[in-house]
């Protein structure tokens, strides 16, 4: 698999959809695959993403080297370690898997680095809140902060204005603050592979519903980039590649009861879909709620999202709704970040944008993708649910 599959992969799904390739179960629900579907081109589209490298481009068009080159030698380290340096986390909201493993990888390798970790805080999903929590971080005075300011990219620039002015050394979660440049703003933006993993999701979709059926969009109601390019990478696909999926229902959520909007958002377009085949999240909170509207109601529903979250994980190993998940990668995105900010230390030169690879997750892979996402072993009660589900 290589780049020239990925080009020829619009031809090659058309082609077998043309075939007639999109005989699927019907069981008195929505269209989903079943012994009839022929899964093969829907595979070899996630396979040729794996293959590919990532497709995100960086806030100002950049292209990512291979994150595994964000390296410190020995001396850099020392280095770093004798600056008896601090650091500020300030995250847009917390509890969720991909925010305890982002902080986990950032404060495991801070500390490696001898970096101390002197404020750390919590937005709680409000812009407000998170601007406030900038300047409350800048009162322990850190010499580096790292931050996502995806709640509201624009909102939030003149705080972290102030950090850029007071001479700390910015590296942003996923998407930069808005009017903010790099290597003089701010060291570098780190992120996931935010439209590839939309790309991954649009063919577990189309794979769980074998081309054809209609779907519901959930997404983040702010314009933050990480945000859009989820949702078009999504919704791109399915229009390019599966003329058979039509997305019936878009909802911007604002949070911070993410399961709970996602559910009230579901189950009004079950009332109002009684053929609605699927929901796609932007992240996995959302989609607990959609899982639990299709419960609560008995209806069958495909759910594919973006984040290896617990819970959709354990639903994922049961063989409920969950047919599809483009893993990021948090853990090592943190350890990257933690290395890009010994590099603004150092005045290395670093890249203005570094993006990991979504990972496509299924249930065949799902121990693996686990370890390969957390790099801890699939916690006991996901075993269990696989092994009986």
């Amino acid at each position: 698999m290589n780049r020239s599959l990925r080009r020829a992969l619009p031809a090659l799904l058309s082609a077998v959809l043309a075939a007639g390739l999109t005989a699927c179960s019907q069981g008195g629900g929505p269209a989903a695959a079943g012994p009839a579907c022929d899964t093969a081109p829907y595979d070899q589209a996630i396979t040729a993403y794996s293959a590919g490298g990532v497709l995100a481009k960086g806030p100002n068009g950049e292209t990512s080297p291979d994150h595994t080159s964000i390296t410190l030698t020995e001396d850099e380290v020392a280095r770093v370690r004798g600056m008896a340096a601090t650091a500020a986390i300030v995250m847009h909201f917390s509890g969720d898997s991909w925010s305890n493993a982002q902080v986990a990888g950032i404060t495991s390798e801070l500390d490696r680095l001898g970096i101390r970790v002197v404020a750390k805080t919590d937005a709680q999903a409000d812009p407000a809140k998170q601007f406030s929590d900038v300047e409350t971080a800048l009162a322990a005075r850190p010499t580096v902060m790292l931050s996502i300011p995806s709640l509201d990219a624009t909102a939030l620039a003149p705080a972290f204005r102030k950090a850029a002015d007071a001479g700390v050394k910015l590296v942003f979660m996923e998407n930069p603050a808005s009017g903010f440049t790099p290597g003089g703003d701010y060291v570098s933006v780190v992120a996931t592979d935010n439209y590839g993993a939309g790309v991954i999701d649009a063919h577990q979709m189309a794979k769980a519903l074998c081309g054809n059926g209609s779907v519901g969009v959930i997404r983040h109601a702010a314009q933050a980039p990480t945000n859009v390019l989820r949702a078009q990478g999504f919704t791109d696909t399915l229009a390019k590649d599966y003329p058979g999926i039509s997305v019936v229902e878009d909802k911007g959520l604002l949070g911070p009861d993410w399961k709970g909007e996602g559910s009230s958002s579901v189950n009004a377009w079950l009332t109002k879909h009684p053929d609605l085949g699927g929901v796609w999240c932007w992240f996995d909170a959302p989609c607990e709620g959609a899982i639990d509207a299709a419960r609560s109601t008995g209806r069958p529903l495909a759910v594919t999202t973006v984040d290896l979250g617990d819970n959709v994980a354990i639903d994922m190993a049961q063989n409920a709704y969950v047919k599809g998940i483009a893993a990021a990668q948090p853990h090592q995105q943190g350890v990257v970040e933690a290395r890009l900010a010994a590099y603004g230390l150092l005045g290395k030169h670093a890249p203005a944008f570094v993006a990991l690879p979504a990972l496509p997750v299924d249930r065949a892979n799902l121990l693996d993708s686990w370890q390969a996402v957390y790099e801890t072993p699939a916690p006991a009660d996901l075993q269990t649910a696989l092994e009986s589900g």
